[in-house]
């Protein structure tokens, strides 16, 4: 009896364990499935139009946030020309740029972007348009800071050359809203995004708080900077700069545009913060200097249109009649034959 009570027992928790064998088994190779059903559906639908692996033809995606819609602005092969920066750049309308200069401009900027997260975005845009007319990269103080960091929010994946490394990023629950999104602007149920990428965001800052006292701020003789972070006095984002303009064909027509701020914004005359700014600029105009088709256009500094609180919403965002002159001034350059000459 104690024998055979004993061989019982001892049986028991082997074909437990073989039944929890059995599941473990079960249950990861129904995950592995499911998440590689998921995965073939996002590659398939295919949600923020990128073009990979899809074999669908259809374009397009829903209105929302430059950094989501630019991957499919970035592969439309009905523009040859390219804008990018940040939210300061984001008023140079495309339309305008292509009456006086005869190519077709897309504006990929992204808000809240520095050289960082540029360059993927221009990179993305350059492997589906290897010999572009013409490229407008905006340039400003960030490009000028003695360290460069990588943004929280900013998607990399999503304009990384890199295909597993996309792959990992596409599988998020964001996808699987924006898949959402996309299906419904293609069946009708929601706006298209417009395809050049142009954003006039006036009501925006005329409708947020505070808006007045900026204008009023602005009004007043505010002290401008005096002291500067970068007191070493270097800037890796020429680096960046560089690589952006080498990956260029020599026959592309670059302006490295450098936006108006307000006067306010700007460093004190004599300081080290103006001292430091102009060695940053000198280095971007020496980088222009040593391509055939690449000029510096700077719009910052002392000038009357940077002293009117009228042309800004705050200090270092213009109204639409500024981003029409500066997008003249960088038309201008982009017709002129020949190497570019600085404003």
């Amino acid at each position: 009896m104690r024998s055979s009570t004993s061989s019982s027992d001892g049986a028991t928790p082997s074909r437990d364990a073989r039944r929890w064998r059995r599941f473990s088994v079960t249950f990861v190779v129904a995950i592995v499935v499911l998440l590689a059903g998921f995965t073939g559906g996002l590659v398939l639908l295919d949600p923020y139009d990128t073009g990979r692996f899809t074999p669908l033809s259809v374009r397009g995606v829903a209105e929302g946030p430059p950094w989501q819609v630019n991957a499919s602005r970035a592969r439309d092969q009905r523009f040859d020309s390219v804008v990018v920066g940040n939210s300061r750049m984001q008023m140079l309308e495309p339309e305008r740029l292509d009456r006086l200069t005869g190519r077709r401009f897309v504006n990929l900027s992204v808000l809240r972007s520095g050289p960082l997260e540029v360059r993927p975005v221009f990179e993305a845009f350059l492997r589906h348009h290897p010999s572009p007319r013409a490229a407008v990269i905006g340039v400003d103080e960030l490009w000028c800071r003695p360290t460069q960091k990588r943004g929280n929010q900013f998607p990399y994946w999503l304009y990384s050359a890199s295909n597993p490394e996309y792959l990992y990023g596409l599988v998020r629950y964001q996808a699987v809203e924006q898949m959402a999104r996309r299906l419904s602007a293609l069946f009708g149920g929601a706006e298209m995004a417009r395809p050049d990428g142009y954003w006039d965001y006036t009501t925006v800052y005329l409708g947020k708080t505070g808006g007045q006292a900026k204008q009023d701020a602005m009004k007043s003789s505010a002290s401008r900077p005096v002291d500067t972070d970068n007191p070493d006095r270097v800037f890796p984002a020429m680096a960046i700069l560089r690589d952006m303009l080498d990956a260029l064909p020599a026959t592309t027509r670059t302006v490295l545009a450098w936006p108006p701020t307000h006067i306010n914004f700007q460093p004190q005359p004599g300081s080290v913060a103006e001292a430091v700014l102009d060695q940053c600029k000198a280095q971007i105009r020496d980088i222009a200097s040593r391509h055939p088709n690449v000029m510096f256009l700077d719009w910052g500094g002392d000038r009357a249109e940077n002293r009117n609180p009228a042309n800004f919403h705050d200090e270092i965002h213009f109204r639409k009649a500024l981003a029409g002159q500066l997008a003249d001034a960088v038309g201008a350059e982009l017709a002129r034959p020949g190497k570019a000459t600085a404003d």
